[in-house]
């Protein structure tokens, strides 16, 4: 009987510390309400918020600065020239910013036995416009990039008796800052020098202009301008 007696002792003892060991990890486990937000959390799947106004990432303001452009009425032809001389610089203007574009100017009298009929300094080029921005309602800013020339700066050849002279793209050789008027842009207020290349400046005296009446490209480092033809 004694040691039936033991052996029930010992068994109960077993019992306690069985009893124990289950209720110390059970106070080491995560609740479950815990382990259901834990989940909730990395699974949600919620859209991040918003900043507010103010306050976007230059990622985001950089990538709506992406999305203007010049007016929809593009591609149109520009061209920078004084109206005399045998000199002019055409480029076309799509509303994305990029151009092609050529410069020539005609010296006749530089002429030679290879070439009899004169010298002409050309350019062939391409280009791009970036960092587009309108700051009002018939204007906006833009900045030139690289522009690229077909042929090397001052590179010659002879075709037809005529010696060819490759040549900087004339009117976008320096500057970097250029404006793009509208056709409905206020005369008064504009560049002095700006409007000294406005074809329609001739016909002021007879027939005044309250808006320049048509594209213009203004090279604010240089004041040059390139106009279109409406």
């Amino acid at each position: 009987m004694k040691a039936k007696k033991n052996k029930v002792i010992l068994a109960l003892m077993c019992t306690a510390l069985c009893i124990s060991f289950l209720s110390s990890c059970a106070d080491n486990q995560p609740s479950g309400s815990q382990t259901s937000q834990q989940e909730a959390d990395s699974s949600s799947g919620k859209e991040p918020i918003d900043p507010p106004d103010g306050e976007k990432s230059t990622a985001q303001q950089d990538a709506e600065s992406k999305d203007i452009s010049l007016p929809e009425a593009l591609p149109k032809e520009f061209v920078f020239a004084s109206g005399a001389g045998a000199w002019g610089t055409v480029i076309t203007l799509n509303p994305d910013g990029f151009f092609e574009g050529s410069y020539s100017d005609s010296e006749m009298g530089d002429s030679g036995e290879n070439y009899p009929h004169g010298s002409v300094y050309v350019c062939e080029f391409s280009g791009q416009f970036d960092d587009i921005k309108q700051v009002d309602g018939h204007t906006y800013s833009m900045t030139l990039g690289k522009v690229t020339a077909s042929k090397e700066k001052d590179e010659e050849w002879i075709e037809d008796g005529i010696r060819y002279i490759a040549s900087d793209p004339y009117g976008l050789e320096d500057g970097t800052d250029f404006l793009l008027y509208t056709p409905e842009t206020p005369i008064e207020g504009l560049s002095e020098d700006f409007l000294s290349w406005w074809p329609n400046r001739y016909t002021q005296s007879e027939k005044p202009l309250k808006t320049l009446s048509c594209y213009g490209i203004y090279n604010q480092k240089m004041g040059f301008g390139f106009f279109t033809s409406e």
